[in-house]
């Protein structure tokens, strides 16, 4: 491994995995329908897991709407949804553990311990105690987290900062051991975080992004920042854990960018880093750009190998260059240029669509099928290479039949392909 002092995880959703978390509206809520919801949510959390650990991930940022609606009152659902799935939760947890992964949340912008209104403050407790169950039914410890920001300044900064000392110092066991605040890009920067760090001893996820975008006055350099959030870290809490990303360019400032590019990680990772570390990757293509920076880390073969895999048929439906160069430079397993390989990836991602290699690709997918096609198939295929050279079909189109195909013709190696899993 190259630098196994470092790993990455990922936030709330996976792009390929063929579902995602369920929710419902509020007035449609019933008792058995939020059995139905929370059934769909546990086992997609399930595959999630097993999914992120055989992609060599071992942190995972779980969604707050694992169990929807679960502090909103509603008389005629009285369901005990903790006792309920019990037997789920205890697998989860065995699973969890087995797996190794650490897992956390993030509870959204309304949970706000700093309001000057009492039922708001009121309603973001009842929320952390929500997500404080959630990691005590999971098997969570002290090292396990869920990160929230101050909160809003309400016209008087220095009395808001007060207010969450105060209500933060109140808050029981269950919720404090678990708790950790971070600098944000608006109203309260690293300086804020730590002072108040200081006065109610919880621990400081620092925040690469929103720490370039509202520095301090004579701000110190981000590498002192990161080393002194990491000193609010006990050995309770676990290794510490900041969050990273890139900003989007031409968007808002804190706007994340759809991938993680390895050459900016790796410069933040040389010279801003120095010890054992956790990172967060916030960035819209969630598991994909884990994966990669992960693989840079381990400087894994296999790892690579699998990568590979799934995205060939993508990258040669982009270049037919690139996709030749990644399979010469993965012939030497015992030199393998990582950096390169996942370079190679990003180069292919970022090109345009080309007709010309997209009728290629298709052709070799196609492959995969034509044994088993019957003679109305081909012909289409036939027809929608020609109708996709002419422009007379989109890409999306051309590869929505090869889809279509393989559900009618299951190839476990094309089911995992990017190819058949656009980013949306």
């Amino acid at each position: 491994m190259m630098n196994s002092t470092i790993k990455v995880g990922y936030a709330c959703l996976n792009l390929d995995l063929d579902r995602g978390f369920k929710t419902c509206r509020f007035a449609n809520l019933t008792n058995e329908k939020w059995i139905e919801l929370i059934s769909w949510n546990l086992e997609t959390l399930k595959q999630m897991l097993i999914y992120t650990a055989d992609h060599n991930i071992q942190m995972l940022r779980l969604s707050s709407d694992l169990i929807p609606f679960a502090t909103k009152a509603k008389d005629d659902v009285n369901l005990d949804w903790q006792v309920y799935f019990q037997d789920e939760f205890d697998a989860l947890k065995k699973l969890i553990k087995n797996l190794d992964i650490r897992i956390s949340f993030h509870p959204g912008q309304y949970t706000v311990l700093n309001s000057p209104k009492e039922d708001v403050v009121e309603r973001a407790i009842a929320d952390l105690d929500y997500h404080a169950d959630l990691l005590a039914l999971l098997g969570g410890d002290q090292s396990n987290k869920m990160v929230i920001h101050i909160g809003g300044v309400y016209g008087d900064k220095d009395a808001a900062i007060q207010r969450f000392i105060q209500v933060a110092n109140s808050l029981s066991s269950k919720i404090r051991r678990h708790l950790i605040i971070e600098n944000d890009e608006r109203l309260f920067n690293i300086e804020d975080v730590l002072y108040i760090s200081q006065l109610t001893h919880l621990p400081v996820v620092f925040d690469n992004l929103h720490f370039n975008i509202l520095k301090p006055e004579n701000s110190r350099s981000m590498k002192t920042y990161i080393e002194l959030a990491g000193q609010t870290w006990t050995t309770n809490d676990g290794r510490q854990a900041i969050h990273y990303s890139q900003q989007a360019l031409g968007k808002k400032p804190g706007a994340h960018t759809k991938t993680t590019a390895l050459n900016p990680f790796i410069h933040f990772i040389q010279n801003e880093l120095s010890g054992p570390i956790d990172i967060m990757l916030e960035v819209k293509d969630k598991n994909r750009s884990a994966e990669k920076i992960q693989l840079y880390l381990d400087q894994d073969i296999g790892a690579a190998e699998k990568l590979w895999a799934r995205y060939k048929y993508d990258v040669m439906a982009k270049s037919l260059n690139i996709y030749q160069a990644i399979r010469n430079l993965l012939k030497d397993k015992e030199h393998t240029d990582f950096e390169a390989f996942i370079q190679y990836l990003e180069t292919a991602e970022n090109l345009p669509e080309d007709i010309g290699n997209e009728i290629n690709a298709g052709q070799h997918i196609w492959g995969y099928f034509k044994k088993q096609a019957t003679d109305t198939e081909r012909g289409k295929f036939k027809r929608n290479q020609e109708k996709l050279q002419n422009q007379e079909i989109s890409i999306t189109q051309f590869r929505r039949y090869l889809n279509q195909l393989l559900k009618k013709y299951p190839n476990p190696y094309l089911t995992d392909s990017i190819y058949f899993k656009p980013f949306k």
